[in-house]
């Protein structure tokens, strides 16, 4: 798999047995707050073009994919960890909102 980045969306090219699949996704990055009862995620949600965070998060899958995020307690300040990549389990957010501070 070959990826390609700039700072606003990530192109992806899947490769099977030699050959060129051709273009699997082409995403937006969306600057999230997600809240669960323990924790604040300050990340990226990928969504399609002139897509929906909610359209990402209703999708049928358990967990919600979110890149650069910076993990924090629910009310603190200091960063517990930051991960290029985690996956939430949908069971488990209280919120989600856009943000502007990344």
């Amino acid at each position: 798999m070959l990826l390609i980045e700039n700072p606003i969306s990530i192109l992806i090219f899947a490769y099977g047995r030699g050959e060129d699949l051709g273009i699997k996704a082409f995403k937006e990055r969306v600057p999230v707050i997600l809240l669960t009862s323990s924790y604040r995620v300050e990340g990226e949600m990928h969504v399609v073009p002139g897509g929906r965070m909610l359209d990402e998060i209703n999708k049928e899958r358990d967990f919600v994919p979110v890149t650069n995020a910076t993990i924090y307690e629910i009310s603190g300040e200091t960063p517990l960890d930051s991960l290029d990549f985690i996956a939430i389990n949908k069971n488990l957010i209280v919120m989600v909102a856009p943000s502007i501070s990344l």
